[in-house]
C-alpha cells in the first residue's frame, strides 16, 4: 500500500450527537456513516497506507455556545488521538479548533493539540461568521501557527454568499470551491501567505477553482487595491506556495491543470471519505495511481526523491508529516526533496 491520504475524515460520536441535536448545520449537508473500521477497511480497499483525519464541514459551527464548542473541540482532538495511538502507522491527525469568533480559545487548543497530543497539523474552514481567513481578526492565530511551522488543512464551509436554490445543487458539490478560492484569496490579499512564510496551508480539492482562475484575477486585478496593490507576479507567485490536495478533483482534466499551475512537491492525495461516494473514492485513487506511475522515471537510479510521481502518492506528505514519516519508518530524508518549505512541524 502506498497512498496518503491527507484528507481523510473523522466522525466521532461525541461530534455525531452535537450534529443531530443542531438547528444550525447548513442545507445541503448530510451526514454520512462513520466508524474506525469503516475507515480501515476503506484505506485498506484504495491502496492506502496511512490517513491524516480531519474533521469537515461544518466543523464546530453547529454549536452556538462557547464553552460547549471548547469542550466538544477537546473530546475530539483526544478521540483522534487515541485512534492514532491505537494505529499508529495507518492514523495521523489534524486539530479541531472550536469557532475562530473564540480566538483565546482557539489558541489554547492549539498549545494543547500540539505540545500534548502531537498533533500532525490544524484544520481550518474557509470561513466564520462571515469572515475569510485572511481578515485581520485571525492574525493571533497565524501568528502562533507560524513560531510553529504548522501544517493547516483549509476545508470548503458555507460562507458569505447564500446556498444556491436554482439549479438545486447542494451546497458542498457547486460551492464549496468557489468558497476554497475566496479564502484563498483573503490569505493572499491579507497578507497571511506573505507575513508568515513557515506555513504549509493545504487547500482542499485542488484549490477550489483557483487554479482556473489565478491568472484571471492576477491579470485583472494586479496592482489594485482589490489585490491589495499586489503585482499580478506576486499573486500568482504567493497562489503557488499552497499545496493543493486531489479530493474529488483526480479526473484527468482538473489533474492536468493543477500540475501546471502548482508547484512541483505540492500536490497530494485525498480521498474525503467518507464523504465522498466509495465508488468515487475508488475510481480516484485508481487514476492517481495509474497516472502518476506514468510520471515515474528514475532515470537509471534507484531514488524514489526523483520521481514526482511517487511525490504525489507519497512523498510529499512524508515530507509535510515528520511525525507519520517517523512512525512508518521513512523518517530519515524525509525533509529532503524539492518542497520550497523547511519541514519542521512536529520534530
Amino acid at each position: 500500500m502506498e497512498l496518503i491520504d491527507t484528507h481523510h475524515h473523522i466522525l466521532p460520536p461525541d461530534y455525531v450527537q452535537a450534529w443531530n441535536a443542531s438547528s444550525s448545520v447548513p442545507r445541503g449537508l448530510v451526514i454520512p456513516s462513520w466508524s474506525p473500521s469503516q475507515a480501515l477497511r476503506c484505506i485498506q480497499e484504495n491502496d492506502i497506507s496511512s490517513a491524516i483525519l480531519s474533521l469537515s464541514a461544518p466543523a464546530l459551527t453547529i454549536v452556538q455556545d462557547k464553552a460547549e464548542a471548547a469542550t466538544l473541540a477537546r473530546e475530539i482532538n483526544s478521540y483522534a488521538a487515541s485512534l492514532r495511538d491505537l494505529y499508529p502507522t495507518r492514523f495521523g491527525f489534524l486539530i479541531t479548533l472550536p469557532s475562530l469568533t473564540d480566538v483565546p480559545a482557539c489558541l489554547g487548543e492549539i498549545e494543547y493539540g500540539f505540545d500534548h497530543l502531537s498533533a500532525d497539523g490544524i484544520t481550518l474552514l474557509t470561513c466564520y461568521n462571515g469572515r475569510y481567513l485572511g481578515h485581520p481578526d485571525f492574525r493571533p492565530l497565524w501568528e502562533e501557527l507560524n513560531k510553529r511551522s504548522a501544517v493547516v488543512f483549509v476545508h470548503p464551509a458555507q460562507g458569505l454568499v447564500p446556498p444556491i436554490s436554482e439549479p438545486a445543487m447542494p451546497g458542498p458539490i457547486l460551492d464549496f470551491p468557489h468558497e476554497t478560492t475566496r479564502s484563498a484569496v483573503s490569505m493572499i490579499i491579507g497578507n497571511v501567505v506573505h507575513d508568515y512564510p513557515n506555513l504549509k496551508i493545504i487547500l482542499s480539492h485542488a484549490g477550489g477553482t483557483l487554479p482556473y482562475m489565478a491568472t484571471r484575477i492576477a491579470s485583472q486585478a494586479g496592482g489594485t487595491p482589490f489585490l491589495g496593490n499586489k503585482t499580478a507576479e506576486a499573486f500568482l507567485n504567493e497562489a503557488k506556495t499552497f499545496y493543493y490536495d486531489l479530493a474529488l478533483s483526480a479526473f484527468e482534466g482538473p489533474f492536468d491543470l493543477l500540475r501546471k499551475f502548482a508547484r512541483r512537491g505540492h500536490i497530494l492525495y485525498g480521498s474525503d471519505f467518507p464523504f465522498a461516494k466509495q465508488q468515487s473514492i475508488s475510481a480516484q485513487a485508481k487514476f492517481v495511481k495509474d497516472v502518476t506511475n506514468t510520471l515515474d522515471d528514475t532515470g537509471g537510479t534507484d531514488s524514489r526523491a526523483e520521481n514526482e510521481g511517487w511525490e504525489i502518492r507519497r512523498g510529499n506528505a512524508l515530507r509535510l508529516f515528520p511525525r507519520l514519516a517517523r512512525r512508518l519508518g521513512e523518517g530519515e530524508g524525509a525533509g529532503e526533496g524539492r518542497s520550497d518549505h523547511q519541514m519542521t512541524n512536529g520534530k
